[in-house]
């Protein structure tokens, strides 16, 4: 059997690339919210919605965080 990841696994982890560019996304959430409410996986995909972000990491972001939503998860749970 192949060792390739196939779609789904890239999609219920986030790479490292993807990490670096949450974690400014995140930030700048977090600047935008001053703290007001926690922050949740639909803020996430609003702001790259909203700032015009494109790019493969920022798909792969959005599809990541659909993903949590599908599951039930709203808040954005940092490890």
């Amino acid at each position: 059997m192949s060792q390739t990841p196939t779609t789904k696994e890239k999609i219920k982890e986030i790479s490292t690339n993807n990490r670096k560019t949450l974690k400014i996304i995140i930030n700048k959430l977090k600047q935008i919210m001053d703290g007001k409410r926690d922050l949740m996986y639909s803020d996430i995909i609003n702001i790259i919605i909203r700032e015009g972000f494109v790019g493969e990491n920022y798909n792969q972001i959005i599809l990541w965080c659909n993903y949590k939503i599908r599951l039930g998860k709203t808040f954005v749970e940092f490890e």
